[in-house]
């Protein structure tokens, strides 16, 4: 007898904004095999398995960081997840209390929590129903795609930074990186006609009216961009595609090489100095890229941080640190990478 295979779950990371809410209510109409919007469906059919082979949960993080209206997001998903019957499961996270211990910005930070939190979520949705792996997915859209570009070019990066939020990492999926974010309120208002916007989906206020980087251009460069070339997101998105074509090719080249010279012991990375010496400042900083995301998967490295590695290791006793809490240093012959404790 034929054994039945268990469905795929497929974790929705659900924040209670627009975005999101959207993607766990699409997502639901996939699974029922409603076909109420031609465009995003398409997306969800390129992203996901069939229908019929997925069974949807959900993870929403507390970041604790806006009190009361933190704890309302929450509660908003919760009973959300309980009327479409999906599960839901809550953690919580004072965000703010690591970014005082920990280096980096709470932006990051709060990132780093979400995936780690979505990869420890996955696989105990994948032990309740049985299946060997899954999918974590997030409801990043155009908007965030290109609010990343701009972002990453003015602080400096490389091809691979300018190719922007990936549409595939691992088991990570992001189906919707096509549709913009007005595109999913309308399919919401659609949806629910007569419901006021303030009932659909939580606001983050900070969204526009904080003052971290994200926030900034979104609110003061991104208008500016859309009056002087109305549409500009697509032509950008397209550019961002043949950016992250050739990218992948580099990138598996430099793969190549990590793999064949660098040791891992799952605490510490180590590779000779010569090899880094013999290759092109080009391909070092990609193999200097994937040799650092061999410790830290999540850290987001910025092009001016691998240079600093690349013009000092030649230099006796040489240390530095980047991004993702990553400490690089010079031992003998050998390049040594590990976390800052």
């Amino acid at each position: 007898m034929a054994q039945v295979q268990a469905k795929i779950p497929v974790l929705l990371m659900v924040s209670g904004g627009s975005d999101s809410t959207a993607l766990l209510e699409l997502v639901c109409t996939y699974v029922a095999g409603e076909r109420s919007d031609e465009g995003l469906f398409a997306m969800l059919t390129d992203s996901l398995p069939a229908p019929d082979r997925i069974v949807p949960f959900v993870l929403h993080v507390n970041h604790m960081l806006r009190g009361e209206d933190s704890d309302g997001d929450e509660r908003f998903v919760r009973e959300l997840c309980e009327k479409l019957d999906v599960p839901c499961e809550v953690q919580r996270v004072d965000v703010g209390a690591l970014a005082r211990s920990r280096r980096g910005g709470m932006e990051a930070i709060a990132r780093e929590e979400r995936y780690r939190l979505a990869s420890s979520a996955l696989d105990r949705v994948c032990a309740r129903v049985g299946a060997k792996d899954g999918l974590i997915c997030t409801a990043h859209t155009i908007d965030d795609r290109v609010e990343t570009f701009f972002m990453r070019a003015l602080v400096g990066t490389g091809p691979g930074g300018l190719a922007s939020i990936p549409r595939v990492r691992g088991n990570l999926r992001r189906p919707l990186l096509d549709a913009s974010r007005e595109q999913l309120r309308d399919w919401l208002r659609k949806r629910h006609p007569g419901v006021p916007d303030e009932e659909l989906w939580r606001e983050d206020e900070t969204n526009l009216t904080g003052d971290n980087f994200r926030s900034q251009i979104r609110r003061e460069l991104i208008p500016v961009l859309r009056e002087f070339r109305p549409g500009f997101e697509g032509s950008l998105a397209q550019t961002m595609d043949l950016i992250a074509d050739e990218d992948e090719a580099l990138r598996c080249q430099a793969d190549s090489i990590a793999y064949r010279t660098l040791v891992w012991d799952g605490e510490t990375a180590s590779m000779p100095v010569e090899a880094l010496r013999s290759l092109s400042r080009s391909m070092a900083r990609r193999v200097m890229r994937a040799c650092l995301l061999v410790v830290n998967p999540d850290a987001r490295l910025e092009a001016a941080q691998i240079d600093r590695v690349l013009d000092g290791f030649e230099d006796e006793g040489f240390t530095t640190e980047t991004s993702g809490g990553l400490r690089v240093s010079v031992s003998g012959d050998a390049l040594v990478i590990r976390k800052v404790q």
